[in-house]
């Protein structure tokens, strides 16, 4: 993501640099369509950092939610593993383990298989946030009827359990709400640079050929303008 971002602020910042070398050309600019002329470029550039500043906006508010989605669903597999613990010393007959031991090795990750509300699923998917939820709902529910989940241990008691899949939801809902935004502003931003026909980058090609067509190598501004390269 990270090369991705500077990918795009190196284009945005290249496309003032053409307009500037455009500029120098005067009357020798005379290009042969309108997405071409110095005026619609910066419009486009205009657009294109109107753009950039739009996803800077909402992008922090999104990052927060993953931060702290992360921070909640940390401790889980500790939880989880403290609770079977208990689990299995209260318990009088072993044999009715096995549903606790599937969700509990489902929830830490460690089992072929997942049960998610009873339905299995293959686990050669990535178990998604809203499934371990489920899960999670599954698993105390195999808890409280089991007769004999007491610990005194308050973090890995009933009401905690339920008080952390309600921070879950929650955060599953702030996570997702905040990421519609984000998902607006990349598209938005991807097609001012890189819609076909329309897009910065087939524009600048586009200007080049004419460049190519209408300058002598010999012109100042002909290599100081080609040099510039926009990457997709």
């Amino acid at each position: 993501m990270a090369s991705s971002e500077t990918g795009y602020a190196k284009n945005a910042a290249n496309a003032q640099d053409l307009i500037i070398r455009l500029k120098t050309l005067g009357t020798d600019y005379k290009p042969p369509k309108d997405v071409f002329e110095i005026k619609a470029l910066e419009n486009l550039s205009k657009g294109i950092n109107d753009a950039m500043q739009q996803l800077n906006q909402v992008l922090p508010i999104y990052r927060k939610a993953v931060d702290e989605q992360e921070i909640i669903f940390k401790p889980l597999n500790n939880l989880i593993t403290r609770s079977y613990n208990y689990l299995k010393a209260a318990i009088d007959h072993p044999d009715k383990l096995q549903t606790a031991k599937t969700l509990a090795d489902q929830l830490r990750g460690v089992s072929k298989k997942s049960i998610i509300a009873g339905a299995a699923v293959s686990s050669h998917t990535r178990t998604s946030y809203d499934n371990k939820i489920e899960n999670f709902k599954h698993y105390i529910n195999v808890l409280t009827t089991s007769g004999v989940y007491e610990p005194m241990e308050e973090d890995i008691s009933i009401p905690s359990f339920q008080t952390l899949i309600t921070a879950m939801e929650n955060n599953i809902t702030a996570v997702a709400l905040a990421k519609t935004p984000v998902d607006d502003a990349r598209q938005k931003r991807f097609t001012l640079f890189y819609a076909e026909r329309t897009g910065l980058v087939d524009i600048v090609t586009g200007i080049k050929n004419y460049i190519r067509a209408s300058l002598t190598k010999d012109h100042p501004g002909y290599k100081h303008i080609l040099a510039l390269s926009f990457k997709k």
